[in-house]
C-alpha cells in the first residue's frame, strides 16, 4: 500500500483509493474475546454471577435452618418435614433439563432474569404460607424456578472469557456457595430468635416467615444486576448474530480499557453455526423435536461415555455433601451433649431419638440454638478458602489432579471419623467429608470445556439436575442410615469415594499448551 502507482491503479479501477484496501483479516471467537482483555466488566460479571449463584444456595439451604421453627408453627410431622427438605431439591431436578433448553435457545441472560423473577415471586409467597402443604408447594416451585441460577450461570460467565481466564474465573464462581453457607447462617442468628406478636392478615408474624421474606433480597439483587448483562458473544455468535456479538465484544473491550469502542481491533469475526433458536417452534411437536435435538448431542458416541461418567459423579458428590449437610445441625447438637464426650461419632449417633410431635394446644416455643449457626459460618468460611486454594491452584496442578487429590483427603477423613473422639476433631473430619461437594465445581468446570457452545448449557443443566437429583436421595436417606446402621454407611461412603476417585481419573481435561494457538484451542473444542 506503499507504492504510489499501485494507488493510482487502484483509482483507476474502482475509482476510490477505500475499495483497494486489503479486507480485514478474520478472527476467531478464542482470538476476538482475548483482545477485549480481563478487567472490570469481568468483575462486575462475576459479581451478578455469584449472585445468581449465591442465590440458589440461600433459597434451597434457608430450608433447612427454619426447620424445626417450622414443626413449632405448623405442626408438621416428621414425614412432612423429609418432603419440605427435599421440595426445592425436587424443583431443581425437575426444571433443569428445561432451563436447558430454554439457555440454549432463548439466550443465557434472557432465561435467568425470568427464572430470577418467577423464584422471587414464588419465595416471597411461601412466607405467607398457612399450612405446611402450602410451604411445599411454594418451596417446590422455588427450586423449580431457581434452577437456572446454578447451571446456566456456568455458561454464561465461562462464555465471556477466553481460555486463558475461564478456568480460574468459574472457579471462583463457586466460592460464592461457600459465601452463602456464610450468610444464611448470619441472617438467622440476626432474624430467627426474634419474638413477633403482631399479625397481618389474620396470621402471625413468625421470624421464619421474615427470614424467607430476607432471603429473597439476594435474588432480587441478581435479577437487577442480570438487566446490566449482555447476552454472551459466544451464544450470539452461534445463532449467527455477527454483529451483536462484534458490538458485545466492543462494549467488553471499552469498559475493560476505558479507551473507545471503535479502538476495538477486531473487525470481523469467524462465523459460527449450530445454534438452535426458539424461534423454529411454532407448536408443541415442534417444541419436543428441539428439545430432541438439543439432548441428543449429549449422547453422541463421541461424547456418551464422558457424559455418563460426569453425572454419575455428580450423583454422588452432590448425594454424600447434601445428605450429610441436612443433618449436620442435629449431628453437631448431639455430639454437643454432656454424655457424648469422649464417644465415638457412630455411638452418639445410634443413640439418637427423635423429638416427640408438636402438642397440639399449640403451646409450643423452639428457641434456634445459635451455636450451631456459628459453626456453619465457621465452615462456609473455610469453604470459601478452600475455593480460593483451588482457583488459584487449579492451573499449576490440573483440575483433574485437585479433584483426585481432595478425594483422597476424604479418604482419609471417613477412615479418621471411625476412631476420633474429640469433638473439634470430629467436627474438622466431618466438615471435610462433606466438602466432597466443592468437586462439584470442579467437575462443572471440566464438564463446561467439553460441551460445545450450542449445547453447552444444556449439558450443564442435564449434569446439575442428576447432582441435584443425588441431593434428593442423599438428603432423604443419610439420615436414617447414619442413625440406624452409623457404621455400615462410614464404610459403604469409604468405598463410594474409592470408586469415585477411579471415576474421575477419566474425566475430560482439557490442558492449555503454551504451544497451541487460542484458534487451535476453539477448533478443538467447537468440533467435538
Amino acid at each position: 500500500m506503499d507504492n504510489p502507482g499501485y494507488v493510482i491503479d487502484c483509482e483507476r479501477e474502482f475509482g476510490t483509493v477505500e475499495k483497494c484496501k486489503p479486507a480485514q483479516r478474520e478472527y476467531s471467537f478464542e482470538e476476538a474475546i482475548t483482545l477485549t482483555g480481563v478487567g472490570r466488566f469481568h468483575l462486575k460479571l462475576l459479581l451478578i454471577c455469584g449472585l445468581c449463584f449465591m442465590a440458589v444456595m440461600v433459597e434451597i439451604m434457608g430450608v433447612s435452618l427454619i426447620m424445626p421453627l417450622v414443626k413449632c408453627d405448623l405442626q408438621s410431622t416428621i414425614e412432612q418435614q423429609g418432603m419440605l427438605a427435599s421440595a426445592g431439591f425436587l424443583g431443581v431436578v425437575l426444571s433443569s433439563h428445561a432451563m436447558g433448553f430454554l439457555a440454549d435457545t432463548w439466550g443465557r441472560v434472557a432465561t435467568l432474569r425470568y427464572a430470577m423473577m418467577f423464584s422471587a415471586i414464588s419465595s416471597i409467597v411461601s412466607a405467607f404460607s398457612v399450612n405446611i402443604w402450602m410451604l411445599i408447594v411454594c418451596r417446590f416451585l422455588t427450586g423449580f424456578f431457581i434452577s437456572g441460577g446454578q447451571a446456566c450461570v456456568f455458561s454464561l460467565c465461562g462464555e465471556f472469557h477466553g481460555n486463558k481466564s475461564r478456568v480460574r474465573h468459574v472457579t471462583l464462581l463457586s466460592c460464592f456457595m461457600c459465601i452463602a453457607m456464610m450468610y444464611a447462617p448470619a441472617v438467622a442468628i440476626g432474624i430467627l430468635p426474634l419474638q413477633f406478636d403482631a399479625s397481618l392478615f389474620g396470621m402471625a408474624i413468625s421470624s421464619w416467615r421474615i427470614f424467607l421474606i430476607a432471603d429473597v433480597s439476594i435474588t432480587l439483587l441478581a435479577l437487577c444486576g442480570l438487566y446490566m448483562l449482555p447476552e454472551t458473544p459466544k451464544y450470539q455468535l452461534v445463532q449467527g448474530q455477527v454483529e451483536e456479538a462484534l458490538e458485545t465484544l466492543r462494549n467488553i473491550y471499552a469498559q475493560n480499557s476505558g479507551r473507545s469502542s471503535s479502538d476495538y481491533p477486531v473487525e470481523r469475526l469467524a462465523q459460527q453455526s449450530g445454534g438452535a433458536s426458539l424461534s423454529s417452534v411454532h407448536g408443541f411437536c415442534d417444541a419436543v423435536r428441539l428439545i430432541w435435538q438439543q439432548t441428543v448431542p449429549l449422547f453422541f458416541r463421541s461424547r456418551v461415555l464422558q457424559t455418563l461418567n460426569i453425572c454419575l459423579i455428580q450423583f454422588m458428590i452432590y448425594g454424600i455433601a447434601q445428605g450429610i449437610f441436612m443433618w449436620f445441625p442435629t449431628i453437631l447438637n448431639e455430639l454437643g451433649k454432656e454424655s457424648a464426650q469422649g464417644s465415638l461419632l457412630c455411638t452418639v449417633l445410634q443413640g439418637y431419638s427423635s423429638p416427640q410431635n408438636v402438642p397440639e394446644d399449640g403451646a409450643c416455643i423452639v428457641s434456634p440454638d445459635i451455636s450451631t449457626y456459628q459453626v456453619m459460618i465457621t465452615i462456609g468460611g473455610a469453604f470459601t478458602i478452600i475455593y480460593l486454594i483451588f482457583a488459584y491452584t487449579i492451573d499449576l496442578l490440573g483440575k483433574r489432579n485437585l479433584l483426585i487429590g481432595w478425594m483422597m483427603l476424604t479418604l482419609i477423613c471417613l477412615v479418621l471419623l471411625h476412631y476420633v473422639t474429640q469433638f473439634a476433631p470430629l467436627v474438622i473430619a466431618l466438615t471435610l467429608v462433606m466438602a466432597v461437594g466443592n468437586c462439584g465445581g470442579l467437575v462443572s468446570t471440566m464438564a463446561m470445556e467439553f460441551y460445545p457452545t450450542q449445547i453447552n448449557a444444556m449439558g450443564m443443566c442435564f449434569i446439575m439436575m442428576i447432582g441435584r437429583l443425588g441431593a434428593v436421595v442423599g438428603s432423604n436417606l443419610m439420615g436414617r442410615l447414619l442413625f440406624n446402621s452409623c457404621e455400615v454407611t462410614f464404610w459403604t461412603l469409604l468405598g463410594v469415594v474409592v470408586l469415585l476417585t477411579c471415576m474421575s481419573y477419566f474425566l475430560p481435561d482439557r490442558a492449555r499448551s503454551k504451544n497451541t494457538s487460542p484458534t487451535s484451542s476453539t477448533t478443538q473444542i467447537n468440533s467435538k
